[in-house]
């Protein structure tokens, strides 16, 4: 009984370390691991379907992750333009998991071959949007206007004045510009807030 209750605990503790690392891409595994990666891969994917289910207003369910449809102060929607800006640490993928369903239907490909595009071949989104015939400046309007809802929902409640919200909408326009254009070498820019 002691044995079972420590393996459940060794497990439980394989499988929260793993989830925490959620979104990094682990090569070289062993197969302790690949057992936890898959139970992770299996979670991924509930969060992915419950966000595409929430349809193109849900956010990264990562740990710093903000969900656009549940932003109800400004911390939080600074905070939700920081994100716009991507994971430098993923290299140019970024991360796609917040603005993956914008990505599906602005470019048109499968998620395996933007990541082939994207670390095989060196392209960062716009290099891919330029490839398949689409204005990069398509992609950056598609992914501001998915999470535009968050800077609506802020100003209809009193949160912030229109002037506020026109330059939340510039910061997030901004964002997702470097987002779709970084070129791999740049520092991310750190978003503090509107400026007084």
């Amino acid at each position: 009984m002691k044995i079972r209750k420590t393996l459940a605990a060794l497990g439980l503790v394989a499988v929260l370390s793993t989830t925490a690392a959620c979104g990094a891409a682990a090569t070289g595994t062993s197969s302790g691991s690949s057992t936890t990666t898959t139970s992770s891969t299996s979670s991924d994917t509930s969060s992915d379907t419950s966000a595409a289910a929430a349809g193109s207003n849900a956010a990264a369910a990562g740990p710093n992750a903000v969900d656009v449809s549940s932003v109800t102060t400004e911390e939080q929607l600074v905070a939700l333009v920081q994100e716009a800006y991507g994971d430098a640490s993923l290299g140019l993928h970024r991360g796609h998991q917040p603005v993956e369903s914008v990505l599906d239907e602005v470019l048109g490909i499968s998620h395996d071959e933007l990541h082939v595009r994207m670390e095989e071949q060196g392209q960062n989104l716009a290099a891919v949007a330029n490839d398949l015939g689409i204005d990069p400046q398509t992609l950056v309007d598609a992914l501001v206007e998915s999470w535009s809802p968050a800077i609506d929902t802020l100003l209809a409640n009193g949160t912030i004045t229109q002037d506020e919200a026109d330059a939340y909408r510039a910061a997030l326009e901004e964002a997702f510009t470097f987002r779709v254009t970084w070129d791999g070498q740049a520092a991310t820019p750190t978003f503090s807030g509107l400026e007084a």
